[in-house]
């Protein structure tokens, strides 16, 4: 896998991240993966004035720190088949910017392969797609986690008469390309998505999932834990000094609040002084993506894809999960649906319990190589 040149710096902030998925959200669909199955002889892009010669604007090439970057548009004709790809004598890969191919995000996404055995533990069906699916409006939600998958589900079931089933491979092609139904999802921000994941999943494989008052009345919860727990023991720091629900609320629930309720904790911003964020910081150094401890931190991508070859779902549309109820206004307006107001959110609304302030740069940084095939 390369990553693309600017990756560094679209993700060395917050508010560049965003706006890198804003703008092209899955839009330039999996670079490092186009990049890395697509790569052709490309040795005379290191002689920049000669390779230019007789290329039109669109396909001129831009040589920034020593890199050579190619127009999105010229990439977009290459993957489209009406351009050849550039063939010299050594192997190297094609590298343009975030957002740049002016293709959309469905569209992109059809361009793309995963290597399904080097992200095996990141993709959750292996033959079958777990799915919302609407017979009535031929609709198909593909879920994913920590992606607006709450609110989708919620809108699926109660307004577009949907329900939750488990899809082969066949059955969907048929239904996209010979039915005429739409699959669509929502993808979010890799960089805050992987924050909010890491949150849900560190809280789900404490110790306090193992006894306790949360799991008392909880067997299946509880049983799973024991069956899963193995995934986070080699980062044994993580919960070091945290043996009970109440050992963790203290380190990130304000006093008043948590003598009130435990559940007022979660409506209310976290107190949290570094004790976690150091603690989450350190995981990212280690961790190297490839045995998410949970199916939270699993990539959006691989929810997009077929377990058993690495081609991509058909979808139709991918939507912003940042705006998701815009996303299913737009939904129900095309397929005739009154959706009333006030009626569509439904989502666990937690506050973060570690501090994202506290992260450093460097490890944003290293979150999004980890992340890479969500930035595409």
């Amino acid at each position: 896998m390369v990553r693309d040149y600017t990756m560094s710096t679209v993700c060395s902030g917050h508010r560049a991240v965003l706006a890198c998925l804003v703008i092209g959200t899955f839009a330039i669909s999996l670079s490092n993966v186009i990049i890395g199955h697509l790569a052709y002889n490309l040795s005379s892009l290191y002689q920049p004035e000669e390779f230019n010669r007789g290329l039109s604007t669109f396909e001129r090439i831009t040589n920034l720190d020593g890199e050579i970057i190619y127009d999105g548009e010229y990439i977009s004709h290459i993957l489209d088949g009406e351009l050849p790809f550039p063939v010299n004598n050594n192997l190297q890969r094609l590298k343009f910017r975030p957002g740049s191919l002016p293709l959309s995000s469905a569209q992109s996404l059809q361009k793309c392969y995963i290597n399904s055995t080097r992200y095996g533990n990141q993709i959750p069906d292996k033959t079958v797609m777990l799915a919302s699916v609407s017979d009535t409006h031929k609709l198909i939600y593909r879920n994913i986690p920590k992606s607006s998958s709450s609110t989708a589900r919620h809108a699926m079931k109660d307004f577009f008469d949907g329900n939750d089933r488990r899809v082969k491979h066949d059955e969907l092609e048929l239904a996209v390309h010979q039915l005429d139904y739409a699959l669509i999802s929502f993808v979010r921000d890799p960089l805050n998505r992987f924050y909010s994941s890491f949150d849900e999943s560190f809280f789900r494989l404490g110790p306090w999932m193992g006894s306790g008052p949360i799991v008392a009345d909880k067997p299946r919860v509880k049983k799973w834990y024991f069956e899963n727990k193995y995934k986070v023991e080699k980062y044994p720091y993580l919960y070091e000094g945290l043996p009970t629900i109440g050992h963790f609320r203290k380190v990130y629930c304000p006093p008043d609040e948590l003598s009130i309720s435990p559940l007022a904790c979660n409506d209310v911003p976290s107190i949290e002084n570094g004790t976690l964020a150091h603690r989450f910081e350190r995981f990212v150094r280690d961790y190297d993506g490839r045995e998410p401890f949970d199916v939270h931190m699993n990539l959006q991508v691989s929810n997009l894809v077929w377990g058993v070859t690495g081609n991509p779902l058909p979808v139709t549309k991918l939507y912003n999960a940042t705006e998701a109820d815009k996303g299913w206004l737009d939904i129900a307006h095309e397929k005739g649906v009154h959706i009333p107001d006030g009626q569509l959110t439904h989502g666990r609304r937690i506050t973060r319990r570690f501090n994202v302030s506290k992260v450093s740069d460097a490890t944003k940084r290293k979150i999004c190589r980890l992340m890479a095939l969500d930035y595409c």
